[in-house]
C-alpha cells in the first residue's frame, strides 16, 4: 500500500511502515555480518534491515528461521519542519527488516563504525585440500578482551538531515559456552548528541519471531509479564519474566494436524521450537541505570485487524502507536489487554486447538519504552534478548516417529524406546506405546519451559555481570578456542587433524583435550531417520593435549561422512561445536569425505568401470555432483586414455592421488562436449610416484547410453 500524505511516500511492509522523505538520495550498499559462535545463527547489517535468525543451528529435521521483520523505532516530541514546509510536533526515525530506497536518509548508520569482533581467531576449515573458510570470518578484528566470544556493533543516526539529535548504538553480545550458545543479548543505547533538551523520548523494538516456517500450519505469539511488577514487589505468583513467545500451532480449520510438523515419512517433529524474545533491563532514567519494572510501557502486537493502519499513518500516528495504549474498546474476540490497555496478551485459558474460529495470531512483537528526558549528551539503555528453547531433539525423533501424522506416506510407527513425562514428573507416554495427538502436544508444549528457561539464563547472564557499552566481562566460563581442522580423505580411512588455538587461548581454563564427532547416512531400519545427529566417536581420554591428528578407520567406502573437532576443559567445558563443523555449505555434500579405496597390486587383472553400462538419463536423478563413472582397482598413479570405437582420443584422466580408483565427474570430451551414446576403449597407463610410464597397461571397453 502506497500513500501520499503531506511530504512523505509511507509503504506499509508486514506491519511496520518505513517513512521516507521526499527526494531522499538512493541507498547506499551496507555491509552484513553474522554471530555464528553457537547454536543460534544472528545476522544483521550495518542499517539493522536484514536481521534474521537461525536456529537450532544446523539441527536435522528442522526449518530454522526463527525472526523475520525485525524493526527499530525511535520517537521524541518535538517542533520540526520537512522539506516541503510542513510542520510536526512529534518526529520518528524507522527502520524495519523491509528496506526501502531511501531508508539510511532516516536511520543513517554511522561510516566505518559497523564492525564484529571475535575473542579468538575463527578456525579455518580445510577438506580435501580446500579451504571452506570465508573471508569476513577470517579477516575480521580479533580483540581478546571483549566481554563475550563474539561482539557485533551498530551505530546510526535519526533523521539527521531535520535536526532528530537521536544516536542508536547496539551492541549483540554471543557466546560459545554450550551453556549459553541458544541466546543473543542486545544492548541499545539511545543518545541525545543535539544541543537542547529531547522530550518524551520512545524506543519501540519490533519483532515477528517464529515457531514454524512449514504449512499447513500457523504460528503463534503471546506475551508473559503483564504482572511483572507484582513480581519485582514479592508476589510468588506473579510472571517471573517479561516476554514475547512464539510456537508453531494448529490450525483449527486445516484437514491434518501440523504442530509439530512431522515429517512425512519418518513422523520426526520438524518444528519443536519455542522462540522467545525477551526484556533484561530498561533504565529507569538517564541519572538512574537502575531497572525499571514498570517498563516496557506497551508490549503485544497483531499483524491483522487489531493493529494500528500504519500504511496510512504519519509521524504523530506512529508516535502515538509507541506512546498510547491499545485501543480498549477494540479487544477483539480473543485478544486481551490488561495494565490499562497497555499489554496486549492472549485470553488466558485460550486454547487455539480448540478454536471454532480462526481469527488472528499475536505473530507480531512490540516492545516500547518511555518516555525518557534527555538533557544534551545524556543517554538510556535498554537491554533485550532473542532465546530459543525445545525439547530434547532425542524425543524430537523418538516422539515423532511414535506419532501417527494423518500422513499417507509416513511408515510404520516406531514404539516409544522408554517412559516419557512431564516436567512436574507427570507420566504422559509408557515405552512401548504410540502416541495421540493430545499426548504428542503435551510433549512438544514442554519447548515453551526451555524457552522460557533459557530467557531467564539471558537475563541473570546481564544482571550477574558488569558489561556496558562493549566493555566489562559477563559471569560466563568461557568455552575454549574452536580448533582448526583439516579432514583429508584416504584409503580406507578418514584423516582429522586440528589446530593448537585451544591451548593457547588464556582466558578459558586449561584444556584436557579434544573430542571428534562423526555424522554420516545411515540405513533408516536402524534407529533413526537418514539424518543423524552427531556421534562421539573419540574422546580426551583418547586425544589428551598434545594430540593434534586422528585416523579414522570405522568407515565404510562409498559413504559420506561430517565431522567436527571440540577441545574440552577440565572443567568440562567445550568448544563451540559449529564453527569447524563440516556439512555447513548450501550444498552439504561439497564438504563430505569419503575413504578412497586402496591401489590394487593386481590391477591390470582387476580394473573395472562402474556403472558400466552408464546411463546418463539416469545419472541426471543423482544431481550434477554424483553424475560420475568410476575407474576402480587402479594403479596409485597412472593416465587414464579413453577412445571412441573408431580410435578418436576422447579425454584423458590424470590420476596422482595414491588411491585405488577415479572418478570420471564430467563426462565431457577435451573440447568440453558431452559425450554421446556407444562403446568407448580405456587404457590404464601406469605412472610412478614422479609421473612417468612405467610401460604397464590396461585396456578395457564400457558403454553409454543415453
Amino acid at each position: 500500500m502506497n500513500r501520499r500524505i503531506g511530504a512523505f511516500r509511507c509503504l506499509f511492509l508486514g506491519g511496520l511502515v518505513l517513512l521516507a522523505v521526499a527526494g531522499a538520495s538512493p541507498a547506499r550498499a551496507q555491509q552484513s555480518r553474522e554471530i555464528n559462535i553457537g547454536a543460534m545463527h544472528y545476522n544483521m547489517n550495518e542499517g539493522l534491515t536484514q536481521d534474521a535468525i537461525l536456529w537450532p543451528r544446523y539441527q536435522p529435521w528442522t526449518d530454522q528461521t526463527m525472526l523475520t521483520n525485525h524493526g527499530v523505532i525511535l520517537g521524541v516530541r518535538r517542533s520540526w519542519t520537512d522539506a516541503t514546509g510542513v510542520s510536526w510536533p512529534v518526529q520518528i526515525a524507522q527502520v524495519a527488516h523491509n528496506k526501502t530506497t531511501n531508508i539510511e536518509d532516516i536511520f543513517v548508520p554511522e561510516p566505518g563504525a559497523f564492525k564484529r569482533v571475535f575473542r579468538n581467531p575463527y578456525p579455518t576449515k580445510t577438506i580435501d585440500g580446500q579451504d571452506w573458510t570465508r573471508n569476513f570470518d577470517k579477516l575480521d578484528p580479533i580483540d581478546p578482551n571483549i566481554p563475550s566470544d563474539a561482539m557485533a556493533y551498530v551505530k546510526m543516526k535519526g533523521w539527521p538531515a531535520y535536526g532528530m539529535g537521536l544516536q542508536l548504538e547496539r551492541w549483540a553480545y554471543a557466546f560459545a559456552n554450550p551453556e549459553h550458545d541458544d541466546y543473543i543479548i542486545m544492548e541499545y543505547v539511545v543518545t541525545n548528541t543535539s544541543n537542547e533538551v529531547r522530550n518524551d523520548v520512545y524506543l519501540g523494538l519490533t519483532a515477528q519471531t517464529n515457531g514454524n516456517e512449514h504449512y499447513p500450519g500457523d504460528i503463534w505469539g503471546n506475551y508473559y509479564g503483564a504482572t511483572y511488577e507484582e513480581y519485582v514487589a514479592g508476589d510468588p505468583t506473579a510472571d517471573s519474566m517479561r516476554v514475547w513467545y512464539s510456537w508453531g500451532a494448529g490450525d483449527p480449520q486445516a484437514g491434518v494436524d501440523p504442530r509439530g510438523h512431522p515429517e512425512s515419512i519418518y513422523g520426526v517433529f520438524q518444528e519443536p521450537q519455542y522462540m522467545a524474545y525477551t526484556v533484561i533491563h530498561a533504565d529507569k532514567s538517564p541519572s538512574d541505570e537502575s531497572d525499571d519494572p514498570s517498563k516496557p510501557i506497551k508490549a503485544g502486537w497483531s499483524q491483522r485487524q487489531l493493529s494500528p493502519d500504519l500504511g496510512s499513518s504519519d509521524h504523530q500516528n506512529v508516535y502515538n502507536f509507541l506512546s498510547m495504549p491499545w485501543d480498549p474498546s477494540n479487544p477483539g474476540d480473543y485478544a486481551t489487554t490488561v495494565k490499562g490497555g497497555w499489554y496486549r496478551i492472549l485470553r488466558p485459558g485460550w486454547d487455539v486447538r480448540n478454536s471454532s474460529s480462526q481469527t488472528e495470531q499475536e505473530k507480531a512483537a512490540l516492545f516500547s519504552f518511555g518516555p525518557y528526558q534527555l538533557q544534551p549528551g545524556e543517554d538510556f539503555r535498554v537491554v533485550v534478548a532473542f532465546a530459543g528453547g525445545q525439547i530434547p531433539h532425542r524425543l524430537a525423533i523418538d516422539a515423532g516417529r511414535a506419532y501417527k501424522n494423518g500422513n499417507t506416506a509416513q511408515l510404520n510407527l516406531i514404539p516409544l524406546p522408554e517412559d516419557v513425562y512431564d516436567l512436574n514428573g507427570n507420566l504422559i507416554a509408557s515405552a512401548g506405546s504410540t502416541l495421540s495427538r493430545d499426548q504428542k502436544d503435551r510433549i512438544l508444549d514442554m519447548g515453551q519451559f526451555y524457552a522460557f528457561q533459557t530467557a531467564s539464563k539471558a537475563r541473570r547472564t546481564w544482571e550477574n555481570s558488569m558489561v556496558r557499552k562493549g566493555e566489562g566481562q559477563f559471569n560466563v566460563e568461557f568455552a575454549p578456542a574452536a580448533p582448526s581442522l583439516t579432514v583429508t580423505s584416504e584409503n580406507d580411512q578418514i584423516r582429522i587433524a586440528w589446530g593448537r588455538e585451544a591451548e593457547q587461548d588464556n582466558r578459558a581454563d586449561p584444556i584436557a583435550g579434544y573430542r571428534i564427532y562423526r555424522d554420516f547416512k545411515r540405513d533408516i531400519n536402524i534407529t533413526l531417520p537418514t539424518d543423524t545427529t552427531h556421534i562421539l566417536i573419540a574422546d580426551e581420554n583418547d586425544l589428551p593435549v598434545g594430540t593434534y591428528e586422528y585416523v579414522d578407520t570405522d568407515v565404510i567406502r562409498g559413504e559420506q561422512y561430517y565431522y567436527y573437532v571440540t577441545a574440552v576443559t577440565v572443567n568440562g567445558v567445550e568448544s563451540n561445536a559449529y564453527q569447524n563443523r563440516t556439512g555447513t555449505s548450501s550444498t552439504r555434500s561439497d564438504e563430505a569425505v569419503a575413504p578412497t579405496r586402496t591401489p590394487d597390486p593386481n590391477w591390470k587383472e582387476n580394473i573395472v568401470v562402474v556403472p558400466n553400462p552408464y546411463h546418463l538419463s539416469g545419472a541426471a536423478n543423482y544431481g550434477v555432483n554424483n553424475r560420475r563413472l568410476n575407474f576402480l582397482n587402479t594403479p596409485p598413479y597412472a593416465n587414464i586414455h579413453i577412445y571412441t570405437m573408431t580410435g578418436d582420443k576422447v579425454q584423458t584422466l590424470r590420476h596422482m592421488g595414491n588411491t585405488g580408483d577415479e572418478d570420471w565427474e564430467r563426462q565431457d570430451t577435451f573440447s568440453t562436449m558431452e559425450i554421446v551414446s556407444g562403446v568407448y576403449i580405456y587404457v590404464v597407463e601406469e605412472l610412478d610416484a614422479s609421473g612417468n610410464p612405467t610401460g604397464e597397461q590396461a585396456i578395457g571397453k564400457f558403454v553409454v547410453i543415453k
